[in-house]
């Protein structure tokens, strides 16, 4: 609810506040007072662009600023969202200086434009003539649809709400499945590189590596030559005349004799036999060596075959070395075992999408029922109103047609037709060019659009513009009915209307000196009979005015 407005430096106006009250309020005065200046100011709490114009004195700031009673909506998501305090008393302002600066404030903490657009929407609906056209949205109309049966069916209600969770489900699986697919590459040829992994497995080269290999045909490949240069060093060693043993014993046993009369001596002598010992178990080794030593044609045909397709897979992959080709093997399993635990996802994702499908499916036809029937009863309510209204013989439908994929409310898609008078066939709302007619509807469909919704404050700019007497009495009454769940403030030139207000404003403009001023006062007791009285007869007041002004008040 708008419990206070405040503008300074707006326009005509130097410095106003407005106390608003609950219920019906309703705001009078004469052309030009300041009526719709008073509305432009709050639509700049809206988000609305600042004209420069507008700055009554260029030296001062702009302000505009309102209060709102918000205990009644639910709206602490919100502040949770853009990480504000909340409070059920929220206080928003816009600030504007002449250098073409401006800022916004959400209980005094400096907000972006978009964020205070964004609260707006929760605390402040103002309807004004411009605004009939949202009657043409599909969108506004099947919501209009869908409050109106939740209202008359609980059992609407749950069941759209449990759709709309599972149309969530069914979006995040869609989503899921669109994105597995994209991650496997239909260019990728799995049958070859499955056939490239098998083929390096077969190599069975957990134990061994390429340079081990490689070592290994170097060693068979010069088998000969190995064998050779070891005869030829053994010879040397063992078996020649002055066989490198032989001479080595000969020394010591001429050391032998002559040790033991120098430690020195017997030092050398040590070490010399030492490493005779040494020679001699190495002349073993190698003869061993040069025993087992033979050319083995089977290991060096397997060798080699091995390190041909090492190097053909190194060339298949456009590696460098046998170590990038192991991460490249590894890299390309990986990637297979991705997109065979993908292609299984895939399966189990449309598996799921089909049956929570055909559950949505089965629950949409459920909620087309629901509002169908509720359709029937709005539209004969609302052809009652607009009877009442003074459109003779309205005639009002909506009419259904379905969809065959699933939407985010079910499978419906909802026009509005109306026709004002008999023998004319019905048009979709968006055809229809009178202005006065579409009000009039409009009026009506937010009606029941508010009664079924929680809401803070409805502002109506001048809807009775053309109408007057008897029917703009009964739009009066309509929006009576609407105050009922929550604030309305109509901006009004009909007495009719004005008086049925709970509370009763009115915009003065005052003359002082070369300027002009705006003003607005809250009447009571016999100002407001004389305003009343005014609206009536215009400027000059008489006794029958005062007396038919009375009678609408019921005094």
């Amino acid at each position: 609810m708008l419990t206070k407005l405040f503008i300074s430096n707006y326009a005509i106006i130097d410095y106003l506040e407005i106390d608003f009250c609950q219920g019906f309020n309703t705001i009078s005065g004469e052309t030009g007072a300041g009526k719709s200046i008073i509305l432009g100011a709050l639509n700049l709490l809206l988000g609305h662009k600042f004209e420069s114009q507008n700055f009554k004195n260029k030296a001062s700031k702009v302000i505009v600023e309102a209060e709102f009673e918000s205990s009644n909506l639910n709206i602490k998501s919100f502040f949770r969202d853009y990480d504000l305090d909340y409070s059920s008393r929220i206080l928003i302002r816009r600030e504007f200086i002449f250098e073409g600066k401006s800022r916004a404030f959400i209980n005094d903490t400096p907000v972006k434009l978009s964020v205070l657009k964004d609260l707006s929407v929760f605390l402040v609906d103002i309807h004004s003539q411009h605004q009939n056209l949202l009657i043409n949205s599909l969108d506004f109309q099947i919501n209009l649809l869908d409050h109106f049966s939740s209202s008359l069916y609980p059992a609407f209600s749950s069941l759209l709400i449990d759709y709309k969770k599972e149309f969530v489900k069914y979006q995040d699986l869609e989503h899921q499945l669109h994105s597995k697919k994209k991650k496997i590459n239909n260019d990728y040829n799995c049958e070859y590189y499955q056939k490239i992994i098998h083929d390096f497995e077969v190599l069975n080269l957990d134990s061994l590596d390429k340079e081990q290999l490689e070592s290994q045909y170097k060693k068979l490949t010069n088998i000969h030559e190995i064998k050779s240069t070891l005869t030829q060093v053994l010879h040397v060693l063992e078996d020649s005349d002055n066989a490198v043993l032989n001479q080595l014993n000969t020394i010591n046993s001429k050391l032998s004799t002559i040790a033991e009369y120098d430690s020195n001596l017997s030092s050398v002598f040590n070490r010399l036999k030492e490493n005779t010992i040494d020679i001699s178990d190495l002349v073993m080794d190698l003869q061993s060596f040069n025993h087992e030593l033979n050319l083995d044609a089977l290991k060096l045909e397997m060798v080699e075959n091995r390190l041909n397709s090492i190097n053909e897979l190194e060339k298949k992959l456009q590696v460098n070395n046998f170590s990038d080709l192991v991460s490249k093997i590894n890299s390309i399993k990986l990637e297979l075992d991705n997109i065979l635990n993908i292609s299984s996802d895939i399966k189990k994702l449309k598996l799921d999408i089909e049956n929570i499908e055909s559950n949505l499916f089965e629950a949409a036809e459920k909620i087309t029922y629901y509002r169908k029937k509720s359709a029937l009863k709005l539209s004969d309510s609302i052809q009652k109103d607009l009877n009442n209204l003074g459109v003779n013989d309205p005639n009002v439908a909506f009419k259904f047609t379905q969809t065959k994929k699933i939407l985010f409310n079910g499978l419906d898609q909802v026009v509005l037709y109306f026709s004002a008078n008999s023998g004319y066939d019905m048009q979709p709302v968006v055809n229809i060019g009178s202005g006065g007619e579409i009000a009039r509807l409009m009026l009506c469909v937010k009606k029941y659009l508010f009664q079924t919704t929680s809401f803070s404050t409805i502002i109506f700019d001048e809807i009775d513009a053309g109408v007057s007497g008897l029917i703009a009495r009964k739009m009066g009454r309509i929006l009576q009915d609407i105050s009922q769940f929550g604030q309305v403030i109509c901006i009004t030139h009909s007495p009719q209307i004005a008086s049925l207000g709970d509370s009763h404003y009115k915009v003065l403009k005052n003359q002082v000196a070369d300027s002009v001023h705006s003003d607005i006062i809250k009447l009571t007791g016999h100002d407001r009979v004389e305003e009343l009285a005014r609206m009536l007869s215009g400027d000059e007041l008489n006794k029958e005015a005062i007396a038919n002004a009375k009678k609408m008040l019921d005094i």
